[in-house]
């Protein structure tokens, strides 16, 4: 192939690269109405009822140690559930700011169940767990309350838990 070919069929590969990654990245979901996002975000948000069980399972007096680990790792497990849920969704513009956050600080709040689930000791309970990491504990309180209140703002039902 002669040299000029050749550049010719670079250029015409980087050409069809750049016109594939366009079209990736134009984004093939279209935007939801506030309706059809309200909806669709409030389905995923069973997977909250999932975590929220796991975590009342390690509330159990009966659970220490490894059991509470278990139980904290499968609730942040659930909540990146829903992290991906949520995130696939397409919001309305009115909505993305509120609906982006609302993903980062269910995100946030999944790594700091991580983080107190590897801070659990051989026999300790989550109730001993919360008194020797009172900092995250506290940032986590923030972090959900924030999220309630990011829930309670967008009006997705299906991600408000009976108390």
């Amino acid at each position: 192939m002669s040299p000029r070919r050749a550049v010719a069929c670079r250029a015409l590969v980087a050409a069809l690269a750049i016109g594939l990654l366009a079209v990736a990245c134009a984004g093939s979901a279209e935007r939801l109405s506030v309706p059809e996002y309200r909806k669709r975000a409030s389905t995923h948000c069973e997977t909250l009822e999932d975590a929220s069980n796991e975590l009342r399972k390690a509330q159990q007096p009966s659970a220490t140690g490894k059991t509470v680990t278990q139980f904290l790792h499968r609730a942040a497990d659930r909540l990146r559930d829903l992290v991906q849920g949520l995130d696939g969704l397409e919001p309305p513009a009115a909505l993305e700011t509120d609906a982006d956050e609302l993903v980062g600080l269910l995100d946030d709040y999944a790594d700091g169940l991580d983080e107190l689930a590897d801070s659990v000791g051989p026999g300790d309970t989550l109730v001993a767990t919360f008194e020797k990491n009172t900092q995250l504990v506290q940032r986590l309180n923030g972090v959900a309350g924030n999220a309630t209140s990011l829930v309670t703002r967008l009006e997705l039902t299906g991600c408000m838990l009976a108390t």
